[in-house]
């Protein structure tokens, strides 16, 4: 019975974990627009020292993990996802958000 018990709780774990969210607000965006929104959020994470990679407008993992902990200084809700409210933030927010040792 124990040998039944572990996949289905494991099945259970992995159902209510995604590996990552989705991101509706930008889903819909026209290809330049999304590119555009990647990019201008990678340049404000890169100059608050969350290093994002180059710019290059490109959804990568280095850009994903950048803004989950923009995200998380900055007290927001964590989801990784490239947004105009993600961007205002970096761009408008006082005081401004820096990485750990950047100022």
């Amino acid at each position: 019975m124990n040998r039944y018990l572990l996949p289905a709780l494991f099945g259970v774990l992995l159902m209510a974990s995604p590996a990552f969210a989705a991101c509706e607000s930008s889903d819909n965006l026209p290809q330049e627009m999304y590119q555009a929104f990647v990019s201008g959020t990678q340049e404000a994470l890169n100059e608050h020292g969350f290093n994002a990679g180059s710019v290059d407008g490109k959804m990568g993992s280095r850009t994903r993990t950048a803004i989950r902990s923009y995200q998380r200084a900055a007290k927001l809700p964590v989801d990784g996802c490239v947004s105009q409210g993600l961007l205002d933030h970096l761009n408008f927010s006082q005081p401004k958000i820096y990485a750990p040792g950047k100022r």
